[in-house]
Parts: C-alpha cells; sequence; structure tokens
C-alpha cells in the first residue's frame, strides 16, 4: 500500500470535502426522521387503540344494567306442516338452583382447581393466565387453544353475552373478550366471589340435558349435590371443559381421565390432602353411575325425535356460530329459538304405534331393570351394587342367568331376593340408597329418512312409555353391530361401483378361512358352489361377501364405509370381516338408515337432518339448514344393488318383510348368537332401518319381529303415494349370461345343466358387459360301458353326453357334477378296433372341437342329441331362451361358469 507524504494528504483533502460532509449530514438527518416517524406512528396507534378501546368498554352494557343469573325465554319446535310438538324452556331444562352453602367445599374447590386456580385471588381477569396461555399459542405456531377465561368471564359468556357470540370476524370477538374482561372487573368489584361461583355453579352445562351442579349430581350419582364425596365432585367437574367428550355416561374413559387431573389439581394447590388424593384416585367411582336416567318427574317429556333435534341443534350452534356447549344449550333451552323441525307427525305417530304393537313381536313382552343399592354396613362404610353387580354374583353359579323376566312383579321379586342375599347382620340401607327403574324388552329402535332430502321424518329411540327427557336413545346414541346388512355397504356396493365387478360375477361358495385361519360359514351350512353376486345378495351368502370383499381389497370397502358417514368405524376394523359387520364399536341406526338412503337416492349420500331452520327470538333466520351432500356411487350402481335387494324382497332373506302397494329393496342382518336383528331397506320414497335386540347384548329368542315392524310401517308409510318404481338411469344395459360364471352364455351347454337351464338375463352398467364367453360348463361324452370319455370305436349305444362343470369345488353344491381330472384325462378302454363291428365313425369322444365333423355319409341315423355332427343347424334349437347369442354352438366346447339364476331361488 502507498503510505507516502503525498497520499495521506490526499486522503485527508478527501475526508474533508464538503461532498463528504454532505453525505454524512444526510444519513444523520434522514436515521432522525425515521425514528421521529415511527415514534409517530407508535403514538398514533396507541392513541388509536386506546381510543378503540375505550369505545369498546364504553359500549358495553353498565355493570348495573346486567344480569348474571340464569334467565331466557322458552323455545318451540314445529313440525314439518308448522304444527307445534314441543317447548324447550329452561324451567324446564333440568336445572334446579341451589345456594352456595349448599354447594360442599370439595366441590366448589374441584371446579376452581381445574377451571381458574387463580379465582381467589385475581380481580376478574387472570394476567398471569392470559401471559401463559399467549406465549403458549406463540410457541405452539400461533395457535391459541388455551384459554385464559376466569370463572367470572365465563359467568359472563354463558349468561350475559349469549346474543353476542355470532361473531364474524376477529374485530368481533376482540371486541366481545374486552368488554368481557372489563364487566368481569367491574362485577367483581360489585358482588362477592361466593356470588359468582354460586351463579357459575347453577349456570354451567354438565351433559345429560342437566344444568348446574344439582341437576347434575342427581343425574349422575341420584343424590342431593350437598351429598357428593371428593371422587363424585371430580367427575362433575371434568365435564365442564367439553359436556359431550367428558361425559361420565357415554365417554366414562375420557371422564377418568379428566377427573385424575382435576384431583391432582386439587392436591397441588392443597385444597385436598395426600391422604384424601389417594383415596378418591382408589374409589369406583363408575360403578356407581346411573347409565339410564332414572328421574321421572318431568312435566315437559321429550320425545326421542325432539332428543335427538336438541342435540344436532346444540351441535350445529358451536360448529356454525362459534358457540361454546353451555351458550348454545342456554340459547336452545332459554333463547327463544324457533326450530322447523323435518317431523311429519303423521309418520311419526305411525312408527311409535308399530314400534309399541305387541302383534309384531309374537311373544309377550318380558321386563328388565336397572337397580342401584347402597349398603351402610355395621362399621359405617358404604358399599355400592347394580345390576351388573347382580350379574356377576349369579353368573357366577349360573353362566346364562339373566335379568329379562316376565313380569314387573317376577322382577321386584328377583330384586327382593338379590337385596336380602346383600345384606348382613347390621347392614341398613340409607335414605335414597335403592334406586329401580324397569325396561320393556327386547327393545327396538327406528329411522324413518326421506331419503331425496335428507330429512329424518320419524324416530323411535326405543320400545315402551318414555318417562322423561333425554333417556337412552337407541336410535342416535347406541352403537350396536350391523350384521349383514353392511354386506351390501362394504362388499358389493364398492365391488360394482370401482372394482369392475357386476352382479353377474360369481364367487365359489365352499368352505373358507379367513386369513388368520378361522374358519367362515355360511348361516344355513350350505355351500352353493359357483354363486352369482345377485344370488349371494338375495340369499346373504357370508363365503361370496367376504370372498368379494378381500379380492377388491378391505381397504376399499372402509373407505366407501367413511364415505356412507359413519363415524363409529376405526382402524381396526378394516379386515375381512369387515362386511359382516364385524366391527370394534358397532353402529348407530341413525347411520346405518343415511347410508341405505344413500343408495336409494342414486348413491348420494345426504347428512341427515332433524332441522330445516332455526329463528332467533326477533324472528331472524339463525340457522339456515341447507343439506349437506356428496357422491358415494355412481347412479347405476346404486339401480343395480337396488335390483338386487328388490329380489331380497321377493325370494330372497327379506320376503316375511315385503309390503303390497309398493316396490321395496331391502336387506336383513342378524348377528353372532342373533343378539342384533336388523332389517334395511327403502322404497322410492322413504327409507327405514329397524333394530331389535336386548339392551344387555342376551341372544333373542326369535328375531323375526324387525322385519314384522319394518313391514308394518312402511305398508302404513307408502299408502296412498303415487305407485312407482325405482327409476332407472341412463347406461343400464342387459345380456344373457350364465349364472355360474357370468359370462355370455353358450346354447347348448349352459342351459343344459343337469340341474335346469343356467341362462339367464342380467343387467349391467355399460362397459361392464361380459364379452367372453361361460368358462365353467363343459359337455363330454362318456362311454357307459367303461365310464371313460368315449372313443371312435364306442358304439353309440353305449354313449352318454353329459354337462360337467370345471373349476369348482367338491365340497359346495358343484360337486357331484364336476368333471374330475381323473375322467378327463380317460379314454374308453373297454372298445377298440377289433370290437368295432360297425363303419368306423369320427372321434366325438373327450371334449367337443370346435368345428364339429360329420358323421360318415352312410351312416343314416347317428343320434336325436341335438348336438348331432350331422346337423347342419350351427344354432341348437333347444335353447328356449330367446335371449341367448344365435352363434353360442360355435363355442359349446369352452367351459362355462353355472351361474345360479336368482329368480329361481327362494328364501
Amino acid at each position: 500500500m502507498n503510505y507516502g507524504k503525498n497520499r495521506t494528504s490526499k486522503k485527508e483533502k478527501d475526508l474533508a470535502s464538503q461532498q463528504s460532509m454532505a453525505h454524512k449530514r444526510f444519513r444523520v438527518m434522514f436515521l432522525k426522521t425515521f425514528l421521529i416517524c415511527i415514534l409517530i406512528a407508535v403514538v398514533v396507534g396507541a392513541i388509536a387503540v386506546f381510543n378503540m378501546v375505550r369505545g369498546i368498554i364504553k359500549s358495553a352494557p353498565d355493570i348495573k344494567d346486567i344480569d348474571a343469573t340464569p334467565t331466557g325465554y322458552l323455545s318451540t319446535v314445529l313440525d314439518n306442516n308448522e304444527n307445534e310438538i314441543a317447548t324447550l324452556v329452561a324451567s324446564g331444562s333440568n336445572r334446579v338452583y341451589v345456594t352456595i352453602d349448599e354447594i360442599p367445599k370439595d366441590l366448589q374447590h374441584a371446579f376452581v382447581a381445574i377451571e381458574d386456580e387463580r379465582f381467589y385471588d385475581h380481580n376478574g381477569i387472570d394476567l398471569q393466565g392470559i401471559l401463559r396461555a399467549g406465549v403458549r399459542g406463540i410457541t405452539h405456531g400461533f395457535h391459541f387453544s388455551e384459554g385464559a377465561s376466569t370463572i367470572t368471564q365465563q359467568l359472563l359468556k354463558n349468561n350475559v353475552f349469549t346474543g353476542w357470540t355470532s361473531e364474524s370476524s376477529f374485530s368481533d370477538k376482540l371486541e366481545r373478550k374486552l368488554q368481557e374482561q372489563y364487566l368481569a372487573v367491574q362485577l367483581e368489584k360489585s358482588v362477592s366471589k361466593d356470588w359468582i361461583l354460586e351463579n357459575y355453579l347453577n349456570s354451567i352445562n354438565l351433559g345429560q340435558n342437566t344444568l348446574g351442579v344439582q341437576s347434575a349430581s342427581r343425574r349422575y350419582f341420584n343424590k342431593d349435590v350437598s351429598e357428593l364425596n371428593i371422587s363424585e365432585s371430580a367427575v362433575i367437574a371434568a365435564i365442564t371443559q367439553n359436556p359431550s367428550r367428558y361425559n361420565p355416561v357415554s365417554n366414562p374413559d375420557q371422564n377418568k381421565k379428566r377427573r385424575a387431573k382435576v384431583l391432582k389439581n386439587m392436591l397441588d394447590q392443597e385444597y385436598i390432602s395426600q391422604k384424601e388424593y389417594d383415596e378418591a384416585m382408589k374409589d369406583k367411582v363408575y360403578d356407581r353411575i346411573q347409565v339410564a336416567n332414572l328421574e321421572v318427574a318431568d312435566d315437559n317429556v321429550t320425545s326421542y325425535f325432539v332428543d335427538a333435534l336438541t342435540d344436532q341443534v346444540i351441535q350445529t350452534l358451536i360448529d356454525e356460530k362459534g358457540y361454546t356447549e353451555t351458550q348454545a344449550y342456554k340459547a336452545l333451552y332459554s333463547g327463544g329459538l324457533t326450530i322447523y323441525s323435518t317431523q311429519d307427525s303423521n309418520l311419526q305417530k305411525i312408527c311409535d304405534e308399530e314400534v309399541n304393537n305387541e302383534a309384531n313381536y309374537g311373544a309377550n313382552p318380558e321386563y328388565s331393570f336397572s337397580y342401584r343399592l347402597t349398603i351402610q354396613k355395621k362399621d359405617g362404610t358404604y358399599k355400592n351394587y347394580s345390576e351388573q353387580t347382580m350379574l356377576s354374583y349369579y353368573q357366577a353359579n349360573d353362566k346364562n342367568y339373566n335379568i329379562h323376566f316376565a313380569s314387573k312383579e317376577a322382577a321386584e321379586a328377583a330384586i327382593e331376593k338379590y337385596k336380602n342375599e346383600m345384606l348382613e347382620d347390621g347392614d341398613t340401607i340409607p335414605e335414597g340408597g335403592e334406586t329401580v327403574s324397569y325396561t320393556l324388552q327386547p327393545q327396538a329402535a327406528m329411522t324413518l329418512i326421506d331419503q331425496s332430502t335428507g330429512e329424518v321424518k320419524a324416530l323411535v329411540g326405543g320400545r315402551g312409555e318414555k318417562t322423561a327427557s333425554k333417556t337412552l336413545n337407541r336410535a342416535t346414541s347406541t352403537a350396536r353391530q350391523p350384521g349383514s346388512t353392511y354386506k351390501v355397504l362394504a362388499a358389493y356396493a364398492p365391488a360394482l361401483d370401482s372394482a369392475g365387478m357386476t352382479l353377474a360375477t360369481v364367487q365359489d361358495d365352499a368352505p373358507y378361512s379367513y386369513e388368520n385361519g378361522t374358519s367362515l360359514r355360511n348361516y344355513d351350512n350350505n355351500y352353493r358352489g359357483f354363486t352369482t353376486l345377485r344370488e349371494a345378495i338375495t340369499n346373504s351368502i357370508n363365503v361370496v361377501t367376504v370372498k368379494t370383499l378381500t379380492e377388491i381389497g378391505t381397504q376399499v370397502g372402509f373407505d366407501y364405509l367413511d364415505d356412507f358417514g359413519f363415524t363409529t368405524i376405526v382402524p381396526e376394523d378394516n379386515t375381512q370381516s369387515l362386511c359382516l359387520g364385524g366391527l370394534t364399536k358397532g353402529v348407530y341406526n341413525l347411520e346405518l338408515t343415511a347410508a341405505y338412503a344413500t343408495i336409494a337416492n342414486g348413491g348420494t349420500y345426504t347428512k341427515p337432518r332433524f332441522f330445516t331452520k332455526i329463528l332467533d327470538h326477533d324472528g331472524n333466520v339463525l340457522i339456515d339448514n341447507t343439506p349437506q351432500t356428496h357422491t358415494v356411487l355412481k347412479d347405476t350402481t346404486a339401480w343395480l344393488i337396488t335390483s338386487a335387494m328388490k329380489d331380497v324382497m321377493t325370494q330372497g332373506t327379506g320376503v316375511a318383510a315385503n309390503i303390497s302397494n309398493m316396490p321395496v329393496a331391502g336387506k336383513s342382518g342378524t348377528t353372532t348368537k342373533n343378539r342384533d336383528s336388523l332389517f334395511a331397506g327403502f322404497s322410492p320414497y322413504y327409507t327405514c332401518v329397524v333394530w331389535g335386540g336386548y339392551d344387555d347384548n342376551s341372544p333373542l329368542k326369535s328375531t323375526r319381529y324387525t322385519k314384522n315392524v319394518w313391514k308394518a310401517v312402511m305398508q302404513r308409510v307408502n299408502e296412498g303415494l303415487e305407485y312407482r318404481d325405482f327409476e332407472k338411469p341412463e347406461g343400464i344395459e342387459t345380456a344373457t349370461v350364465c349364472k355360474k360364471s357370468g359370462k355370455l352364455a353358450v346354447a347348448g351347454i349352459c342351459d343344459c345343466d343337469p340341474r335346469g337351464n343356467q341362462v339367464y338375463t342380467e343387467y349391467f352398467a355399460s362397459g361392464t358387459v361380459p364379452t367372453e364367453i361361460c368358462d365353467h360348463h363343459v359337455r363330454a361324452t362318456i362311454c357307459t360301458a367303461s365310464m371313460k370319455i368315449a372313443n371312435e370305436f364306442c358304439p353309440e349305444e353305449t354313449k352318454q353326453t353329459n354337462i360337467y362343470i370345471i373349476g369348482g369345488s367338491a365340497n359346495s353344491g358343484d360337486g357331484p357334477y364336476l368333471l374330475s381330472d381323473e375322467l378327463a384325462n380317460s379314454t374308453c378302454d373297454v372298445h377298440n378296433a377289433s370290437t368295432n363291428t360297425t363303419d368306423a365313425l369320427e372321434n366325438i369322444g373327450g371334449f367337443l372341437d370346435k368345428n364339429e365333423k360329420k358323421d360318415k355319409k352312410d351312416k343314416k341315423d347317428n343320434t336325436n342329441d341335438n348336438d348331432n355332427p350331422n346337423d347342419d343347424n350351427k344354432n341348437p334349437d333347444n335353447n328356449n331362451n330367446p335371449d341367448t347369442p344365435s352363434d353360442d354352438n360355435k363355442n359349446d366346447d369352452d367351459n362355462n361358469n353355472d351361474f345360479e339364476n336368482p329368480s329361481e331361488e327362494g328364501e
């Protein structure tokens, strides 16, 4: 580098130059200006935010004008003709108000520990909780799922802000949140913590149609809230965050996890001791929870339909309007809503009558019970018993013991006997320690849907008198195994829709085992040999169903079930037994009905709807419940499946359910040991599914009654409607095929099967009509002298031409008609040139060639068999089926699958 004097002098001049100084001054000025602008922007922004917040707070109602106690207006439910069918009112919605001194401290502390641990310290808002939730949201990708609302805020949200929760933007949510926090601070200045906690504990939704802790205590433990212990208090407190997910009746496992967190929080926050915590964790509290609702003093009992309707309304308010469960519940029972339901009261009346018509059951009703017993032992401890305890006690010596009795009197006697056996000297039964409710058995459930709209027209959740709202609804909340009704949905519809199969496709109905080695049999222990999918649907053949699902892949069937709307299927169900209804959890009757309605609706699934719209208290449309649809099947597939299901009704397993005034399609279903009986089907107007069984899953003595109920209902609901058949879509063709192969029939062979004509006309979707000829039938000429294939020297009088099956199973219905390998490879060894005293004949033994040779001209009379090689007519006249291709005789040496004609098969 140049460090000389001249170079240094030049550098000093450059640094001191005017231009350099100007650049420096500009940079300084720019930086100052930029900082000032930022400062101004921050100040202006802060002022704007301050003014906005002040405006939002100013627009909030005065704390003196709000009422945080539970209040509201009744809601009205209308049927599809706008007739009132129910009222939903807060005073009748299972709320019983209790004061704070009636609520145990342990229950109060349980809610505080899990919902707002600094409740007794903050001024209405929890700044520490807000900061924690904000940091957690930022560290989790700006997903702010953790709440920071205090109990005070929740009380305001549930009882004050219920009309303002239809928030469509972030600004709306921000405005409501700021007002909520402001009013929470103001409320805590004017009332005590006990007042806030008392109203909160009387406002919250705790599931099973209960508002407040007193109703929840009675519902789940059949006791006054003041009698709850620590363990029971934790169960109820665990419900709050999500009353559906943590419901101790429908989701005890989820509630158990949440309860453990409640107890751990109570221990950490020093509300309970380590000893109390340990005792509570060991408590078998879920054995004491009432599964059935024993509350009968309900003056406003709602129907099963309305119970299901209210569930859907609440869920829709949550999904579409952003309500919390408590807000949705309060809006429903206190918001003065007008709900336009889809129920047809006339159809509902028919369904109720037939489900409760004893003539449909063919036997006298039985009675079961839900029995709860608490005994105070001599030493002061308590012991609890239930019907499950009773069953275990007696089944230890008699595994067939059950709690089904011919009369209530017999049930009462059994209960009295059991109670006496449980009581020991010095034991007593405390007040309220014994409860019982009786249920008619066997039970039934039904859903009726208009498949064109997805509207639920009628629903029955149980047999017998309904004595309370929100009791067990077997149509919407009880998952039972679907049995053979799943065959169509999991195997046959997917096979036709996406796997290239047709109703003429055959499977070999023969003894079969699953891939895990478990053997599979048909319900009648009969195996038919090569059998078409049509016949398999008609006669509910297990082996053909499983082979079909296995061929298309169990994942395909599983995916279709998901498209059909089933919410209870799990990955573990993705097995070969899927198509027979072998499920982990079972299915809901409502969802099974919707799946069959999809077939009836040309392959389009429509989510079941219980209402069409909801108006708010002022008459404005709150919810417009438009149909939610998606395509599951091609319309041609739906029609083909319907065609096969029509055969079920006229000549298959559904004959007993067939009606006389309208075409119907259906499918029966039973499960192992007849624990469930179902019938699913539809007319061109309505889809209906009936389930039957015992609540405790005992085997049925008869499964016939579900068909009786289905028939009685469908006969009546279709009465007076215009007669019409299922509309055939474009793209349906016909072809004459062989029942033993599903391929084109061969004249003179397929129609000459020893069991009768195996040729029939089948429907196909365009593009799926078979192009190959039958390959399961073969014709062979036998020499009766050797019982081997005739040779050229066998006399005509010893020749016998027969039709055989090839490729089938010996231990099936095709067994007696199989052409064995031994016979096929044999040749008559009785006749030869030295034994032949007539002119030599052309060889007609073995499998006939495609171009049969003529007999010698001097042979004047061979045989009357229309397969005579001397017959110049290439179209055998013994085929009376006009649809048989005229040139099939040219291929009559090819093997043809024998296809059982569905029209010739009975039930």
